[in-house]
Order: structure tokens, then sequence, then C-alpha cells
């Protein structure tokens, strides 16, 4: 029998493809990968410019695990952060961490209100992955359906921030990293208007 010999070539050849075979395969992987990149850099939100003309938001109704309903329009008067996400989506799952470093930084700011809002409304679920991974912002849940396309267009993750007006002042489809300094003063500035 004759082995060939392993060259530092071919385990890494291996490595690469078992790597490529997990992340096409495993949501986890994927979001362990998306966070990595979150981690060098990639993926910062665009904060808008003051010139963007804002849109009202429309109106919405959620509820927390507990049955509680947050009905949107009582928010007007506080800047209201909403990510729509479900724990079966990586670049939801990438997001998270970053999410709740946010949370975490301006949890005590009255002003800033956090909807996380799992779009598979099921909220025992999601509300225990929250707790396993020690996020503490509140998930609630709401049918898609009946939620505005100028809030939610079917695509997760999407993130938005309302103003203390009640208007749409961001609005971002896919991944990003809101544990961001600029992102912080966005979010912490429009709480101070």
């Amino acid at each position: 029998m004759n082995l060939k010999r392993l060259t530092f070539d071919r385990i890494l050849t291996v490595l690469l493809v078992i790597f490529v075979v997990a992340y096409l395969y495993s949501p986890r992987v994927k979001s362990w990968v998306i966070m990595g990149l979150m981690m060098v850099g990639f993926f910062k939100p665009d904060i808008p410019k003051h010139s963007e003309k804002p849109v009202p938001a429309p109106q919405m109704q959620v509820q927390d695990v507990n049955g509680r309903v947050t009905d949107l329009q009582q928010l007007k008067g506080k800047v209201v952060f909403i990510n729509f996400w479900a724990t079966w989506c990586p670049p939801c799952l990438a997001e998270l961490p970053s999410i709740n470093a946010l949370y975490q930084k301006v949890k005590n700011n009255p002003h800033i209100v956090f909807l996380t809002i799992d779009i598979d409304n099921n909220l025992q679920k999601s509300t225990q992955f929250l707790q396993n991974k020690g996020y503490t912002f509140t998930v609630y849940g709401g049918n898609p359906a009946q939620v505005s396309d100028k809030l939610y267009e079917n695509g997760i993750p999407t993130t938005l921030v309302i103003d203390k007006k009640g208007n749409i002042v961001f609005n971002h489809f896919n991944r990003a990293n809101y544990n961001d300094d600029k992102f912080e003063q966005f979010i912490s500035g429009l709480s101070n208007q």
C-alpha cells in the first residue's frame, strides 16, 4: 500500500473543503463567519444624512411573550429601534450580539425603545433563544403579513429607526453591526432632539 505523503497543501485543501461544506449547510457556521466579518469592520450601517426626507411610520402593533401589546403610534416622543429577525436566519443571528451591545449602551435612556420582532411569532422559542445567548432585550411578535411594507418588505434582517416625531429615519435590509460608535451617536442624538 502506497500512502501519499501528507503535505501542507493537501491538509489546507481538506480543511478548506470542510469549511465550505460547513458554511453551506450550517446556519451557525454562516453566522459565525458573518460575526467575524462584523468584528473587523464590515457591515457598518449607513447613517442617513439630515437632508433625507423622513417617511411617516405606519401603524403597527406587536406583543411580548406575556401578551402585553405595544402600539407604534403610542411611542411618539420616543426613538424606536425596530429589528425584524428569526432564530433560523444566519445574518440575523450574526447581528444580534451587536444589537444587544447597542441596547446595553442605551437601555437607560428613557427616550429610546427597542422592538425586536420575531417574524415567526414563536415567542416562547425566541425568548428562550435570547435567554440562552444572554441577550437582555425583549422579543415581540406580530404577523408580518399585517405589517406595512414601509416597515417590512419580507426580507430579514430588517432594521428601522423611528424618530420622536414618528418618522422612519433609518431603514436597512440585511446584516449590520449596530455596536458602532457612530450609530450609537446617531440614535442617542435623535433622542436628544
